[in-house]
């Protein structure tokens, strides 16, 4: 059952762009969730004997294994964000609860993994779980508007370094010289493509990156991604129970 959680703010990432991470530590342990799973998260002042105040939705960027801490990502595009963005202050509290949401990657499949922006979220969980053991091969195909709002980049590519069946791939819409020389220091050198995710150029990357058609492909990010995607890869013939979405605006 979904708890309610008071929380102090640990620490805020402002990444530009107004694009932000913010920490959380809970006022006690969360209950267990599933990589992939959301919460809602309210700046408003909640009573616990009364009704739930407005809130918006997050996918849980941490780990399960860490039930002290809550990690979440978000954009500054409507009213309540821009909210969130005048009032979250490190020391400040707010109330989550959580956890909701089924959008779990399922363990049997080579998986396609699409984000969109801070749509990375509901992966991050997922991809700090691969260990060089793991059998099934993960793709993450990941696009922002500039390399600085990769979010998790560190730990994205130490896994592409560290777990044999991990490969990732970048679109930039501006791209940056420094961002493409430090992609090429690593072992399996990611490439970084210039410009918005490209069903075109997924569908042309090597069997070595891309294992078709025994993917299940996993969308999140904006609503006009999912949807232009989602239709796209029906029309080139991936069948629908192959594709799932994570409608998280």
């Amino acid at each position: 059952m979904p708890r309610k959680i008071r929380c102090t703010i640990e620490n805020i990432i402002n990444h530009g762009e107004r694009v932000y991470t913010v920490d959380l530590v809970p006022a006690t342990s969360v209950p267990p969730f599933r990589p992939g799973q959301f919460l809602h998260l309210t700046v408003d002042d909640y009573d616990p004997a009364g009704f739930w105040p407005e809130s918006r939705v997050f996918s849980i960027a941490s780990s399960p294994s860490e039930r002290r801490r809550i990690r979440v990502c978000y954009s500054v595009k409507g009213r309540y964000t821009t909210k969130m963005e005048q009032v979250l202050k490190v020391g400040g509290e707010v109330w989550i609860k959580l956890p909701y949401g089924d959008f779990v990657i399922d363990g049997a499949n080579d998986v396609v993994l699409i984000a969109g922006g801070t749509g990375i979220s509901a992966f991050t969980a997922f991809l700090q779980s691969l260990t060089p053991q793991t059998v099934r091969h993960v793709t993450l195909i990941y696009g922002a508007r500039t390399p600085a709002l990769f979010l998790f980049q560190d730990m994205i590519l130490s896994q592409v370094d560290a777990v044999p069946q991990f490969d990732a791939v970048f679109f930039a819409e501006n791209e940056d010289a420094p961002f493409t020389r430090q992609l090429a220091v690593h072992p399996k050198a990611p490439a970084c493509y210039a410009g918005r995710i490209s069903l075109d150029a997924i569908l042309r990357l090597p069997p070595s990156v891309l294992r078709l058609p025994s993917s299940v492909f996993y969308l999140s990010g904006p609503p006009v991604m999912l949807s232009t995607l989602s239709q796209q890869l029906l029309a080139r013939g991936v069948s629908a129970d192959l594709i799932r979405t994570d409608a998280w605006e």
